[in-house]
């Protein structure tokens, strides 16, 4: 028979919830025999199904004054029979930052998105406060035998009462970045209750983030790029003003080119063409000529660029040549359609269209039509920059700023 004449568990990781000694069956401890508790330990003798004696740090000699409650199995029916039984050794250190994560996304009713799954990522500390009632409970009734069984365990609870927390905070998705440490309150109240039946205490719960799926970050990202729309009239004509006075001051003092004043140019004087050249002379334009086709790079900040597609081929409906200026914004999604086509009305120049670009695909683009028989310098010059900051604007909020023609 083997018996056990010291009894110790050294946690060299100090992250052990629970160690058994021995790891399987049970044991035959002597009467005298020695327990060698460390520091941030109990030791809880376990027998017959249930937590028995509990002893805290320090080295203790077995005998029937200190082992109350089996001290009738060491004395019967020899004074000094071993009795058989499993020591567990339990941490009472803090245990800190415990990761959790949701495995199978929680499904929440949003007021904005309807039904939407989210996944939501967090850390917990708890600390254990009554070794015994551990040992009953988990042991005892849950079967868990080991540190990772614990903690598996504990996550489970974490997330099933975060899900719970989620599902009837009604705080709108657009929302919870907002409310994650009033989610996280409640979360440790209600989870609270269940680590203490336990023998437990929740230290600490954090929700770091929540994230819904793709499709629902996407229509997160095109209704923030149609809330910044709005905002684009006073912006546009103030970077117009400022882009076209730099521009042309830059070109008139540094290379001696002389800039047409932005008025009206008369009707039938100068070619669209011609004027468009002399607006790209004026703002400082890089320009392409593709035939029948112009592409202006105009600069929308220090280092962010946008091209402009010009052409003067276009007939409208009653057979009158008109400009088509354009903008790449992004690649079309079925997704931000209606937002994009609400958002028309709000535009300072043009609106949301589509171009077919060499492969077959369509790129969206913001477009505006002018009529060449009336076309003025100081028109063209201003919705060329409205059409290239607000085509910029658009794109960095669908496509993340990546140019697409």
């Amino acid at each position: 028979m083997f018996r056990m004449e010291v009894i110790d568990f050294f946690d060299s990781s100090n992250q052990s919830v629970v160690a058994r000694v021995p790891e399987s069956g049970s044991a035959a401890i002597q009467y005298g025999a020695q327990l060698v508790v460390q520091q941030n330990q109990a030791a809880v003798f376990y027998r017959d199904g249930r937590a028995m004696d509990q002893f805290g740090p320090g080295r203790h000699t077995l005998t029937t004054g200190n082992l109350p409650l089996i001290g009738r199995i060491l004395t019967a029916p020899f004074e000094r029979s071993p009795f058989q039984a499993q020591v567990y050794f339990v941490g009472m250190q803090t245990f800190m930052d415990q990761r959790w994560g949701t495995r199978q996304p929680i499904m929440v009713r949003d007021p904005d998105f309807g039904v939407v799954r989210l996944r939501g990522f967090g850390k917990f500390s708890y600390r254990v406060v009554d070794a015994s009632l551990l040992i009953n409970t988990l042991v005892g009734t849950q079967g868990k035998l080991t540190t990772a069984e614990i903690i598996d365990f504990l996550r489970d609870n974490i997330v099933s009462g975060i899900s719970e927390v989620l599902a009837t905070s009604n705080i709108p998705l657009l929302d919870m970045p907002a409310k994650m440490s009033q989610l996280s309150a409640v979360a440790r109240v209600k989870l609270g209750d269940q680590f203490t039946q336990l023998g437990l205490e929740l230290t600490q719960l954090l929700i770091n983030s929540i994230s819904p799926p793709e499709e629902v970050q996407r229509a997160i990202d095109s209704r923030a790029g149609m809330a910044s729309i709005g905002n684009l009239r006073e912006y546009t004509l103030d970077q117009t003003a400022r882009h076209q006075s730099i521009n042309s001051s830059n070109l008139a003092t540094n290379k001696g080119v002389a800039a047409t004043p932005l008025a009206a140019t008369p009707v039938g004087e100068i070619s669209p063409a011609d004027l468009l050249k002399q607006v790209a002379v004026n703002a400082g334009y890089e320009v392409q000529e593709l035939g029948e086709e112009f592409i202006l790079t105009v600069a929308v900040g220090a280092l962010r660029r946008q091209q402009v597609h010009i052409s003067f081929s276009e007939r409208d409906d009653s057979g009158y040549p008109i400009t088509q200026i354009w903008s790449g914004c992004g690649i079309v999604s079925p997704s931000n359609a209606m937002a994009l086509l609400r958002s028309n009305k709000t535009l300072l120049y043009g609106a949301f269209a589509l171009q077919t670009r060499s492969d077959g695909s369509d790129l969206l683009v913001i477009q505006a039509n002018l009529l060449s028989e009336t076309l003025e310098l100081k028109e063209l010059s201003r919705c060329i920059s409205a059409i290239a900051f607000q085509a910029d604007q658009i794109e960095d909020q669908i496509s993340g700023g990546k140019d697409e023609m």
